[in-house]
């Protein structure tokens, strides 16, 4: 990549527009404070549709508008779950609905507890019979007997055990102080789960396990009950929000800053995604206040349905994949707000070697550091793009801190650090702005080195997993 010294003094600029005066804590703050946990398709997430294109229009941009897609259902709790263990003694359960799963029937469900150890499909077939009218609890021993494969394959368990027979499963994922961890029943296409799924928190989960182990000598079932309703919707329109930065030349070319814009609901989303969302909408505001005009346009989307299976980021390449030829590349960011590290390039070595040319700015900002690790190549957004051969980035954090509230209700603003989030989004604008200003543009892929690229990273099975299963 090369940079003029024009674009070399543009990015010095802007980030100190972003350091000094950035505005992604306070956009951060609005977001999880004042518009509150934004489950796709929910009121919260319209409402943050909303102040996204507000704040957009008010900063200046050019074609500042939605765009909707079909989800097959949208969901929400409509009122508290209750749960409890009856054998072998009455004990309170910390229990929540899973995501896009059905209602209880009227007076909750109960029953006896059968822990699978085994999700592969030999064993669930072998278990057919000990599955049909129990409580079903797995916990992460047990997905970890399938999930090597996909999330596809985890998610086929799931629903054979419903088809089986099952009264209602409960996903034993929490974490510790009882706290759930939401997954998401959808099959990474926003459907409904074909019985009622609790989330079930760590310490009532290995208590169960416990007298689960015991009852097997003792001849003692362990049973429970629970109830939860939710509120869904089928067949809705969600919305993506696109702005743009127009380019000063008119070869059609742009960059793409994204995040995604929905959450969880047992916290407010502060990191997963309030500051990833927060940002894109910060380097557009920091553009702007810098005035500065990039060469090629840069386009800010914010996308819904990612908690669901990246589901907007999907459609949104679906919708304009006549254009995509245009984009020389996709920054996103949805890894918390550590203090950043650098990029995780998924094994491309163009791309590592295009970052050389503003390595002395980024590692000003602690972020000069280059990846190829391939763990969260299909986690988030960037990966609808990176399967069509454009150059995906996804900023590269420390994630000890953030996996500690990821999906958790402990996910709220209190957690954000201002200095480090700042440190993340200057890295988000230096970089994005630096590939739309420059003088020459990363090739490509083919779908030969898109799958040379997966199989390089130990993502391509996931990729077949997400194929097979018609998720991309």
């Amino acid at each position: 990549m090369t940079l003029s010294p024009e674009t070399q003094s543009s990015l010095i600029r802007l980030g100190g527009q972003m350091m000094l005066a950035g505005k992604a804590y306070e956009y951060d703050r609005e977001l999880a404070d004042e518009i509150g946990p934004r489950l796709t398709g929910s009121a919260n997430y319209v409402r943050a549709t909303d102040w996204a294109v507000a704040e957009f229009t008010r900063l200046g941009l050019s074609n500042v508008h939605k765009e909707g897609w079909k989800i097959p259902a949208t969901w929400e709790p409509e009122t508290l779950a209750t749960a409890r263990m009856i054998l072998p003694h009455e004990q309170r359960l910390h229990l929540e609905s899973e995501g896009w799963s059905p209602s209880t029937p009227d007076g909750g469900v109960r029953g006896s507890v059968l822990y699978l150890a085994d999700l592969r499909a030999e064993s669930l077939k072998a278990a057919a019979g000990q599955i049909k009218g129990a409580i079903v609890l797995v916990d992460n021993a047990s997905f970890n007997t399938v999930i090597s494969k996909g999330f596809g394959v985890l998610f086929d368990a799931l629903d054979q055990v419903g088809k089986d027979g099952a009264k209602a499963i409960i996903l034993g994922i929490g974490t510790t102080n009882d706290a759930p961890s939401m997954i998401g029943v959808t099959n990474f296409v926003g459907s409904i789960a074909n019985v009622p799924v609790g989330n079930l928190g760590k310490e009532d989960t290995l208590l169960l396990k416990r007298l689960l182990e015991r009852g097997a000598v003792e001849h003692s079932p362990v049973e429970v009950e629970f109830s939860f309703k939710n509120r869904i919707h089928k067949n809705v329109t969600v919305n993506n929000v696109v702005a743009e930065i127009p380019g000063t030349d008119a070869s059609g070319d742009y960059v793409l800053i994204g995040g995604h814009l929905d959450s969880w609901h047992p916290g407010t989303g502060a990191q997963d995604n309030g500051t990833g969302a927060a940002t894109v909408v910060a380097v557009a505001e920091a553009i702007k206040a810098s005035g500065l005009k990039p060469k090629r346009t840069i386009r800010f989307v914010l996308f819904g349905g990612e908690e669901e299976g990246t589901i907007g980021s999907i459609r949104y390449a679906q919708q304009h994949a006549g254009e995509l030829s245009k984009c020389v590349g996709v920054f996103v960011t949805d890894t918390g707000a550590q203090a950043p590290k650098g990029w995780y390039d998924f094994g491309r070595a163009d791309e590592s070697d295009a970052l050389n040319a503003i390595k002395p700015l980024l590692d000003s900002l602690g972020a000069g550091g280059v990846t190829t690790d391939g763990e969260y190549t299909f986690e988030t957004d960037e990966s609808a793009f990176l399967i069509k051969g454009v150059p995906a980035f996804v900023l590269w954090t420390p994630v000890d801190k953030y996996i500690q509230i990821h999906h958790k209700p402990s996910d709220t603003f209190d957690k954000v650090n201002q200095r480090d989030l700042n440190l993340g989004a200057a890295t988000v604008g230096v970089t994005a702005y630096a590939f739309a200003d420059a003088g020459n543009t990363l090739k490509h892929y083919s779908a030969k080195e898109v799958e040379d690229q997966l199989k390089a990273v130990n993502a391509y099975t996931e990729y077949q997993d997400m194929v097979a299963h018609k998720v991309l």
